[in-house]
């Protein structure tokens, strides 16, 4: 009976749909034994680019998983040359959090700290001196004293950033 209505919902679906009715039945590939271009079948090349050294990838794996470390909403600061805005980068910045304190509450009230983060790079400069991108240890200062305010003194260890955009405006 169960082969009866299987066969009743294939034929149905083959007349409804034939094309994808027909790929989902696909032959198996045949080797026709050393013959150049004459085999069938489906094939899926898939190609993966895995730059930089394993022990970079080891570590960037080992911060991923640090319990005291989490990673802020993303920071969209103003680049500008000569007092003229010439673009923004949108930042994501990776928080360590000091030894005794509590990195949930921090973490809960990150929505917070993104705020004093943005006025932060609004008040004081973190753009290079062409405003064509990132100035990486003046932000990182700039970030770092912006969440010690927000945060308190010593609840912050560390502030890395992860990942610049920018996006500079056409003239």
């Amino acid at each position: 009976m169960r082969s009866v209505l299987v066969i009743v919902i294939s034929a149905i679906l083959a007349s409804a749909l034939p094309g994808s009715a027909f790929a989902l039945a696909s032959p198996p590939a045949e080797s026709d034994h050393g013959n150049e271009g004459t085999q069938r079948g489906n094939r899926i090349l898939t190609l993966f680019n895995r730059g930089g050294a394993e022990e970079e990838e080891e570590a960037e794996e080992a911060e991923e998983d640090d319990p005291r470390a989490f990673t802020m909403p993303t920071v969209v600061a103003p680049l500008s040359r000569n007092g003229r805005l010439t673009g923004y980068a949108y930042v994501q910045i990776r928080v360590r959090v000091a030894d005794g304190q509590n990195m949930w509450s921090l973490r809960d009230d990150a929505h917070y700290a993104l705020d004093s983060a943005v006025r932060a790079a609004y008040r004081n400069s973190v753009s290079n001196a062409e405003g064509t991108a990132l100035d990486v240890p003046r932000a990182v200062a700039v970030w770092q004293a912006a969440l010690a305010e927000h945060y308190g003194p010593r609840a912050i260890e560390r502030v890395e950033i992860r990942n610049a955009d920018t996006r500079l405006f056409r003239h």
